[in-house]
């Protein structure tokens, strides 16, 4: 198990147990299952990585994703009878309305992760800033007494869309040459906004390496477009067909990319992305 040290620090300005406030509706004691009468429940179940929980509608694909990558990019086994989520309670101890009563929050392993003094986890350390990175509050991050299995959204309804887009970039396809040449362009975006993608802090030299393979990927990504385009431009008199396709034939070729190296790539790259923390609730979202 890792020491608390080793975790992400708690954002500045973060608030949370603000549900109410952030347009959620009422929780603990009059937690609202349903909107009105013959509409759709507000909380509903999550199946992913082998567990259920029940959280809001509008978190179920965002939570439902997460939960996936928990297990399988971080190789964390999520126990089905220690990971819940709605809970119509209010705090151990207080008369304040828990986020589990409006289905916000989701406990993780709870027996490996427990709500004490003494600061114990055994959650992979990038897994706390890829949820926090798509919304998610911390319980790690509880100064009193950490609550280490322990995530709650805290931003509002209207922030969940941009939340979800982040963590969609989680599942993004990496095997098929087509979806992987329409993420070299994204790779060159991630270049252009930090030039340091090492995602192994501990190997100063990886970060040389990844750049260095991911600009290999876009330079054969642009010989391809310039091969094809010479290719549509030769094949518009007949007499230059046959040089046509052998152009189109070497696009091709220099488009190639070995699936196995690109998903351990960009997995790498996402990974560094998703470590970076996201504005406060209290600032804009772009």
């Amino acid at each position: 198990m890792a020491s608390r040290e080793a975790y992400m620090q708690r954002p500045p300005g973060v608030h949370n147990n603000q549900a109410q406030t952030h347009g959620w509706g009422t929780g603990w004691p009059s937690c609202e299952n349903r909107t009105a009468w013959g509409e759709k429940q507000k909380i509903v179940e999550v199946s992913a990585a082998g567990v259920r929980v029940s959280v809001r509608r509008e978190l179920r694909e965002l939570v439902s994703i997460l939960l996936a990558a928990t297990d399988q990019i971080h190789r964390y086994q999520l126990k089905p009878h220690e990971t819940g989520g709605y809970n119509c309670r209010n705090i151990d101890g207080s008369q304040t309305a828990s986020n589990h009563s409006w289905g916000l929050a989701v406990d993780l392993n709870w027996n490996d992760n427990p709500w004490q003094k003494t600061f114990k986890s055994n959650l992979p350390v990038a897994v706390i800033p890829m949820w926090w990175n798509c919304g998610f509050f911390w319980g790690g991050w509880y100064s009193d007494k950490p609550d280490t299995m322990h995530f709650e959204y805290v931003f509002t309804p209207q922030d969940v869309p941009h939340h979800l887009s982040k963590a969609k970039e989680l599942i993004m396809p990496f095997h098929d040459d087509v979806d992987a040449r329409a993420l070299i362009w994204r790779i060159e975006g991630i270049l252009n906004m930090r030039n340091n993608v090492d995602n192994h802090a501990g190997n100063p030299h990886e970060a040389n390496l990844l750049t260095a393979a991911i600009n290999a990927i876009a330079a054969d990504a642009k010989k391809a477009e310039a091969a094809a385009t010479k290719a549509a431009a030769a094949a518009n008199t007949a007499a230059e067909a046959a040089g046509a396709a052998a152009a189109a034939a070497e696009a091709a070729k220099a488009a190639s990319i070995d699936p196995l190296t690109l998903e351990q790539t960009l997995e790498r790259v996402v990974r560094r992305v998703l470590a970076e923390s996201p504005p406060p609730p209290d600032t804009p979202l772009p």
